[in-house]
């Protein structure tokens, strides 16, 4: 007796890696594009010609960068790349999602449109999952998973950038604001003190205030406009100096001495934020580890050893075992962040 030469469950495996690999290409190739398209866009006209004139502006500076959503962005610059990302910002501002998306990438300082950061989320996430596809040997039980962390790996991505570039900001404000009251105590008004600050600073203190003050020089309040990189940077100590700017128009004072009073008390909260991660780091690290190692084993075995996984997912008992370790796992997680967390 011969068997069949070939058997449906191998037929429909072959399937599912073909697919997988098509669509694993899919995700490749958007993420190449964003990459080719970040390499080749300061090469761009219109990036030139900003330079260029930049050299016949108030200070004669190059310019710098401010992210803001709505410029060409990083795809090449094509009728279909043009399309996605169009069909990508209405759907996205259909569902209400535009406003949202795009203060987080303002925040984060990403040089993306809404419509860029979906496909690329879009192209993130199918690749993850159809990766996972082959790296399991076509386990389906892999594609969730996935496609789960695809989804949420941008998000966590986006969030960590925020923090780094909110915590730079913060640790570079104390100097930034010295030498705006330098600046004052020497003659100069308040736009020309902010225009030195630019010129002289780092980003991301330098890029937020020269955003600050080409707002101001279209007629957005000075005030208002400081407000906003406060508001888009989540600051509570740059919403001081804000306040000590409107304060001091209103009624009038010495602005240097009060930005000197602040820069100081800046600078001492920034040397206890610094002590405080200090001695939590060991805290901070032990919770990083226990909470990941769970999630990390899942995920090899997943790609390894999916039948030890399977009656967990398949029997009543899997289903109570997994949502009690994610209450335990979700709990503890809570607690040790709530332990190592200093308010300064």
């Amino acid at each position: 007796m011969t068997l069949p030469s070939t058997l449906p469950g191998t037929d429909l495996q072959r399937l599912v890696l073909l697919v997988g690999l098509s669509a694993l290409f899919l995700g490749l190739t958007v993420l190449v594009a964003f990459a080719l398209g970040l390499m080749t866009r300061n090469q761009r006209p219109e990036e030139q010609i900003r330079r260029r004139l930049s050299l016949y502006t108030l200070a004669g500076r190059q310019p710098t960068p401010v992210p803001k959503p709505d410029h060409r962005g990083l795809l090449p610059d094509t009728a279909v790349a043009r399309s996605a990302v169009e069909l990508a910002g209405r759907v996205m501002e259909r569902h209400g999602l535009d406003t949202t998306v795009s203060s987080q990438l303002e925040a984060a300082g990403l040089p993306l449109r809404t419509g860029e950061w979906m496909l690329l989320h879009l192209g993130t996430t199918i690749g993850t999952g159809m990766l996972f596809l082959l790296l399991s040997g076509g386990g389906l039980l892999a594609v969730p998973l996935g496609l789960l962390l695809g989804l949420a790996g941008p998000w966590l991505f986006l969030s960590l950038r925020r923090d780094r570039r909110r915590r730079r900001f913060l640790s570079q404000l104390p100097d930034a604001l010295q030498l705006l009251a330098s600046s004052l105590q020497t003659g100069h008004s308040l736009p020309q003190a902010i225009d030195t600050v630019v010129r002289e600073s780092e980003p991301p203190v330098s890029s937020e205030f020269n955003r600050a003050m080409v707002e101001n020089r279209l007629g957005l309040p000075l005030e208002d406009a400081l407000t906003g990189v406060a508001d888009r940077l989540s600051s509570r100590d740059f919403s001081w100096v804000v306040m000590a700017v409107r304060i001091q128009r209103e009624v009038g004072g010495n602005l240097a001495e009060v930005l000197n009073t602040v820069a100081e008390t800046l600078r001492e909260r920034d040397r206890l934020r610094r002590q405080i991660q200090a001695l939590s780091a060991e805290g901070r690290l032990s919770g990083w580890i226990l909470g990941a190692l769970p999630l990390a084993f899942a995920v090899y075995l997943t790609l390894v050893r999916p039948e030890y996984l399977r009656p967990l997912l398949t029997t009543p008992a899997g289903w109570v075992l997994l949502g009690f370790a994610a209450v335990l796992l979700v709990s503890g997680i809570f607690w040790v962040s709530r332990v190592v967390r200093v308010e300064v």
